[in-house]
């Protein structure tokens, strides 16, 4: 009987030994993970790639504003740092899209906006001090809408001058060269944007196809030479 009383005794003392030291750990576990993350929530990393030597990192502090997002962009020679919370590029705030679209020789492109018929696209090119931005229709791998392309360096852009015809502008994401295409005034349906416009967008050894599909189940197509300047 004592020596059972013994046992259990002895049983308690290195159970109750055994929590304590377990708690130990947790606690230590708990203050190391702690820490870690304070650390890493000093500065939030939107977007942080290299691609062919160049670099773009997007990022903003928590301890002076979470919403203000800094630009880091160039290569190895050069490094540009722009603030991207002003008027000039509002329209790409938080929620910020942290996908970068297409790539370049010298440039990265994101894509962001409101909905289909409300998107920028913003340019980061290692050659420029300030990136672009500006109302985007098609570019490459967009996914909603039927556009191929075999030169990626390619993309549609809203007309912004002011036109009595329907239109959009090519243009070349590094050089920025583009041409300008009109549509007849008989091309025009829908509330006049592109999309209700377009149905489908092919580039090819530098022509462009553009096709409208009709009620009736016919075709109109367009047939252009592209033309950068």
């Amino acid at each position: 009987m004592h020596k059972i009383s013994l046992i259990s005794i002895i049983l308690l003392i290195l159970t109750f030994f055994a929590c304590h030291q377990k708690e130990k750990n947790l606690n230590l576990l708990k203050k190391e993970t702690k820490t870690e993350l304070s650390e890493k929530s000093e500065i939030i990393f939107w977007i942080d790639t290299i691609s062919n030597g160049k670099f773009l990192k997007i990022y903003s502090k928590p301890e002076n504003d979470w919403q203000n997002l800094t630009a880091e962009y160039g290569n190895e020679n050069k490094k540009y740092t722009i603030n991207l919370k002003t008027e000039e590029y509002g329209m790409l705030g938080i929620p910020f899209s942290n996908t970068i679209e297409w790539i370049t020789d010298k440039s990265f492109a994101l894509v962001n906006g409101c909905g289909t018929n409300c998107k920028y696209v913003l340019i980061f090119n290692i050659d420029k001090e300030k990136p672009v931005v500006q109302p985007i229709e098609f570019y490459p791998g967009i996914e909603y809408a039927d556009f191929k392309t075999d030169n990626p360096n390619l993309y549609i852009a809203v007309d912004e001058e002011d036109n009595d015809y329907p239109s959009f502008v090519i243009i070349d994401t590094d050089s920025q060269k583009k041409d300008t295409i009109n549509f007849p005034n008989n091309w025009n349906r829908g509330i006049g944007s592109i999309y209700t416009i377009v149905d489908k967008v092919k580039i090819e050894n530098s022509k462009i196809e553009i096709t409208q599909n009709q009620e009736n189940g016919k075709k109109k197509i367009m047939n252009e030479v592209i033309t950068l300047d």
